[in-house]
């Protein structure tokens, strides 16, 4: 009877956390995904414009911004109505680019994947990290700046 009790609490409990914002630990501290744009803006103490270039209404940016004391040339959010924050993605100079990759690797552990693509123009580098709540895109091109993309994950590594 205990062990049925113990299973029924224990599977109640693990249902609740899946219903909980999930924080986005991997981007801006104290951001969860699902955020609504009004707290996103509140939070990184900047106003975010709307991108313009016909790609969506949910693509908003704000340029040369101050990350944990680094220089973001740029940095995007995609924010949906019904969903709120679901993607966060920033360009660095090249001269951060160590240190950024070695803060992560440091945080999460060496990348899930690395891979070099080349299509004929400029090769390109990309490290992917899967936290077990986002997947972590950093992508190094020659003829780009340096990209860092944060999206929730939506596989549960649980499962695998």
């Amino acid at each position: 009877m205990k062990t049925v009790f113990r299973s029924v609490v224990l599977a109640v409990v693990l249902f609740s956390i899946q219903l909980i914002p999930i924080p986005a630990n991997a981007c801006v501290e104290g951001l969860s995904w699902g955020m609504d744009l009004t707290s996103v803006e509140r939070h990184l103490g900047v106003s975010l414009k709307a991108v313009e270039v016909g790609v969506s209404k949910e693509l908003y940016e704000v340029r040369d911004f101050q990350m944990s004391g680094l220089p973001v040339s740029r940095l995007r959010v995609r924010v949906e109505d019904e969903n709120g924050l679901n993607q966060l993605a920033y360009e660095i100079d090249y001269r951060n680019m160590t240190e950024v990759l070695a803060g992560l690797r440091h945080r999460f552990g060496p990348p899930v994947g690395t891979s070099v693509d080349i299509d004929g123009r400029a090769p390109q580098q990309q490290w992917i990290w899967h936290t077990g709540e986002d997947v972590i895109t950093a992508v190094k091109n020659d003829q780009n700046p340096f990209v860092l993309s944060y999206r929730p994950s939506l596989l549960d590594p649980s499962f695998l």
